[in-house]
């Protein structure tokens, strides 16, 4: 995946990063950049390091370390911390790296029924032992927006601009009407009667945060696929973990029969549920906040996050996205 970056938003990463493998060992000059949607993932040899910034990440990083060493031990199939390494967090001024076990892939894109069997497993535990955050997207989401409201400088001139000219509003006013959604949201919640019974949760299920380390058997579900991109793990309703696939099928693009066989292997068809439309609002909010604050000098993901919002602006439920990159 290639991902463009601004010259500043590069040499700022690059800095940070060089801080971290000042103190992994590892040679900075070596990282390869993956994806930076919300972290900065680099592949260093045989290490993965995810790069982000601020209070929050820090203590996140902290809770999704000992979550996944725990997950990992009763069988889920997740990705591993690089425990030769380190098995905590490192920090370096306001930004945070955990550095992972890098898996060879295979050259085939994950499918949703590849799902199936990591979120069964997941969800086959209960108790996890250990503390996990509670499941609070809407309180998530207004703390990116608010992150958004407050960049000042040239940073804040940017994100103005590109309001203007992509959605023919001043930030202001899009931040005011993301709160706005917000609050709906919040409203809608309260009021879900939830299917499956709650409990550990990923948090960001999507086929792009599967690896799979061997050739897929189709149509069976892969056993060796791994679930990475941890951040979102905690205690919530399974439901959320179902939402990026059936999301994926109405909003994405993805051949239906590849959801339908997805929520036949897992035993739940979300897009039959009372509760379909309030989390499908819910997904969408989360996808445009989840880089609300970050975009600037990104250019691929603002075109991505400007066509986003004007589908969403004009209740268009037909425009296809794509993922950020």
């Amino acid at each position: 995946m290639s991902t463009t970056l601004s010259t500043r938003v590069a040499a700022d990463l690059h800095q940070h990063l060089t801080e971290v493998c000042a103190v992994a060992g590892l040679p900075a000059d070596n990282a390869v950049l993956i994806k930076y949607t919300m972290n900065a993932v680099y592949r260093i040899g045989s290490y993965v390091v995810r790069l982000n910034h601020g209070e929050h990440a820090r203590r996140l990083a902290q809770t999704t370390t000992a979550a996944v060493l725990t997950l990992t031990r009763k069988g889920v199939p997740l990705i591993e911390p690089a425990t030769d390494l380190t098995d905590k967090p490192i920090c370096t001024g306001n930004w945070v790296a955990t550095v992972w076990k890098y898996v060879p892939t295979v050259d085939a894109d994950p499918l949703p029924i590849d799902l199936a069997v990591p979120l069964r497993a997941l969800h086959a535990i209960n108790d996890l032992g250990i503390p996990l955050p509670t499941w609070d997207p809407i309180n998530k989401f207004r703390r990116r927006i608010s992150n958004a409201a407050a960049h000042t400088g040239h940073v804040a001139a940017e994100i103005d601009q590109w309001a203007r000219t992509e959605l023919s509003m001043p930030a202001t006013r899009l931040i005011d009407i993301l709160y706005g959604w917000c609050d709906d949201l919040h409203t809608e919640l309260a009021n879900i009667d939830w299917h499956l019974p709650p409990g550990p949760t990923h948090g960001d299920a999507h086929t792009g945060n599967l690896l799979l380390r061997q050739h897929p058997r189709r149509p069976s579900p892969d056993p060796t696929a791994l679930i990475c991109d941890p951040d979102g793990l905690c205690n919530g309703p399974r439901e959320w973990d179902l939402l990026p696939t059936a999301h994926g099928t109405t909003r994405f693009g993805r051949p239906r029969a590849d959801y339908d066989t997805f929520a036949a292997a897992y035993g739940f068809d979300l897009l039959t549920w009372t509760g379909w439309p309030t989390l499908r609002r819910l997904r969408e909010v989360q996808v445009v906040t989840s880089v609300i604050d970050t975009f600037p000098g990104r250019p691929a993901l603002a075109t991505q996050l400007a066509l986003r919002l004007r589908s969403l602006l004009n209740e268009d439920t037909t425009a296809i996205w794509t993922r950020y990159t």
